[in-house]
């Protein structure tokens, strides 16, 4: 029996299939692509429709692109050229999951929270690997688990260095075609040698 989030988020990703297949990747890696090491293996955490891995599959990253949505990952998989390089998809509950140790050069997590995995993330990176992770802020009324607090990304990596750190308010979309304000964390962060 698939886990009730992943059925949700199947049905979210079956509905609005345009929505998610159309997006585009994320900037926070295309304003920072020249950190990624070009052949490196990076792993794209809660991908979803995997924008963000197929842009660095096709720059020439070998990509591993998890998602709890198997909705999400054939939607990815139809994008996927031919002529791209490799990019593997995975159903995988990402909310505490197995990873190898010190395997991945770089580690994508945007928009999804599990607070469990930022040991795992420890561990799965290469010495020098990176991290680059997004995701909303809290909002009043918002459950905390679900959302960081101010700060709170930054201070659970202060022992890597930082390479960017960004608190942010950005237009995000409605599914009801409007734009509202949200806050966002953003990090890169370089795993100690």
């Amino acid at each position: 029996m698939p886990h009730p989030d992943a059925l949700h988020w199947d049905a979210r990703y079956a509905c609005e299939a345009d929505r998610y297949s159309l997006r585009s990747p994320r900037h926070l890696i295309t304003s920072h692509l020249d950190l990624i090491p070009g052949g490196g293996l990076v792993l794209d955490a809660a991908c979803g429709t995997a924008s963000t891995g197929r842009y660095l599959a096709a720059r020439g990253r070998r990509v591993v692109a998890l998602d709890a949505s198997l909705v999400a990952l054939r939607l990815a998989q139809k994008k996927v050229k031919k002529e791209t390089p490799a990019i593997s998809f995975a159903v995988l509950d990402m909310m505490d999951p197995w990873l190898p140790e010190a395997y991945f050069d770089v580690i994508l997590n945007f928009y999804f929270l599990s607070r469990p995995l930022w040991q795992t993330y420890r561990r799965a990176l290469k010495p020098g690997g990176l991290l680059f992770f997004e995701t909303y802020l809290r909002e009043a009324g918002r459950n905390s688990a679900h959302y960081l607090d101010t700060q709170e990304l930054r201070l659970a990596f202060d022992d890597w260095e930082i390479i960017h750190y960004l608190e942010v308010e950005r237009l995000v979309p409605s599914r009801e075609g409007t734009y509202r304000t949200r806050w966002s964390a953003q990090l890169v962060a370089r795993k100690p040698e």
